[in-house]
């Protein structure tokens, strides 16, 4: 057989089976592609283990008999251990300071200056066979947070899409005070490469977005989000709230000077709530912010400006205080210790206050004009007439009640 084979070798070239030939070419495919891998995450690896330069290491990979050099790479070569320093996160959710063109300095352009709208659209359409967006008039103030509020299905993510640019209005206009390169978009289900670290991330959306490399830049955005300590952490791991948070950090890494976020708080708990809700408001006069919710205490602690979407339509727009005193009779329970009749008779004469009236033994009810009337006057009387205020609650004048008095909608909707 040997002097067959040597005797077949000297009158030709060697031919394979087929089956043989068959299993080899996906073999090869898949160390062409290991090879191919490995270059690609030697380029954007931050530094190689014991300080060998990068050169050596594509000689190892394309030189060394595969996959053995590519091999050597991934278990030996990248030093996936180093991360940029994590910054001290400040205590308040104030964003962190940080060079010109990097997330946290005030960014409003000259919208801003002249007073401009940064966002106006007119009769803004886009019918899903009847349900969508209905001839929409927005207008969103430079420097502003504009909470879009409305039920689910009322509009706001298609509204959202329409102004980042990613759907198509059937008619209307879209009118920007500003570049749309000016623009970062919070998705509310972001979605990432589980295999990447965070760092990773935030570093391959500011390219994307034709920024430069630069570390501080990225751990900025990641502390500013709540995610300093996660850094050098794989995303697959995160849950959903720490996914919300990186997308946040994606968007600020733009340095935009208008961010739409899409129900940023759905995914996060309680204490996440209130922290993402107090970055977004220290944002108020550097960045324009739109966000939505359908959470309205939500809206109504952030947002100066508020927008009502129902069924496709918006049915209020404008400042957050107006809307309730306008949709509602602003009322208090106001708790006297001692004897409430004399503070009684005393509110009662006052102009500002349509009503007074007891609610037990030492509770007024007390109905005003105007928000600011009764926030102002009712601690007044109570001093001139010398009583001891025990409490002073608000009753029912908040924007879940102005919004369901808006829209028709009964209390337990």
């Amino acid at each position: 057989m040997r002097d067959s084979l040597l005797a077949a070798g000297a009158s030709g070239p060697l031919s394979l089976p087929p089956h043989l030939l068959a299993a080899l070419v996906p073999l090869l495919v898949l160390v062409v592609a290991l090879d191919v891998y490995c270059l690609i995450d030697l380029a954007r690896a931050p530094a190689m283990r014991w300080g060998v330069p990068k050169f050596v290491w594509v000689i190892v990979i394309l030189f060394i008999s595969a996959p053995i050099g590519a091999l050597a790479y991934l278990f030996l070569g990248r030093d996936r251990s180093r991360h940029p320093p994590a910054p001290a996160v400040p205590a308040s959710p104030a964003l962190p300071a940080s060079p010109p063109g990097q997330a946290g300095q005030p960014v409003l352009g000259p919208a801003a200056a002249d007073g401009l709208p940064v966002v106006t659209t007119t009769g803004l359409t886009r019918d899903y066979g009847g349900t969508g967006l209905f001839d929409v008039d927005l207008l969103v103030p430079a420097g502003s947070v504009y909470g879009l509020a409305g039920p689910n299905g009322a509009g706001k993510t298609t509204l959202l899409s329409i102004l980042a640019g990613v759907r198509r209005a059937d008619r209307g206009t879209v009118n920007l005070a500003i570049s749309r390169r000016r623009i970062a978009v919070c998705p509310d289900v972001p979605e990432f490469d589980g295999w990447l670290t965070a760092c990773e991330v935030v570093d391959l959306a500011r390219s994307l977005m034709g920024q430069a490399p630069d570390e501080s830049a990225v751990t900025a955005s990641l502390a500013t989000a709540g995610l300093a300590d996660m850094a050098a952490k794989r995303v697959g791991g995160f849950s959903r709230g720490m996914i919300q948070r990186l997308g946040l950090a994606c968007a600020l890494a733009g340095d935009p000077e208008l961010l739409i976020l899409d129900e940023p708080t759905s995914a996060l708990d309680p204490a996440g709530r209130a922290e993402l809700l107090g970055l977004v408001a220290a944002m108020r006069g550097r960045r324009t912010v739109i966000f939505s919710s359908h959470i309205l205490a939500d809206v109504q602690r952030v947002a100066d400006q508020v927008g009502i979407l129902r069924g496709g339509r918006l049915l209020y727009q404008g400042q957050t205080r107006d809307l309730i005193d306008t949709y509602l009779k602003p009322s208090w329970l106001v708790r006297i210790a001692g004897d409430a009749g004399p503070v009684a008779a005393a509110m009662s004469g006052e102009p500002w206050v349509t009503r007074v009236e007891p609610a037990g033994s030492d509770v007024l009810r007390v109905d005003a004009t105007s928000l600011a009337a009764g926030e102002r006057g009712i601690p007044a009387v109570i001093a001139a007439c010398g009583a001891r205020q025990v409490s002073c609650e608000p009753a029912a004048a908040d924007l879940e009640s102005a919004f369901l008095a808006l829209t028709g909608a009964p209390a337990g909707a």
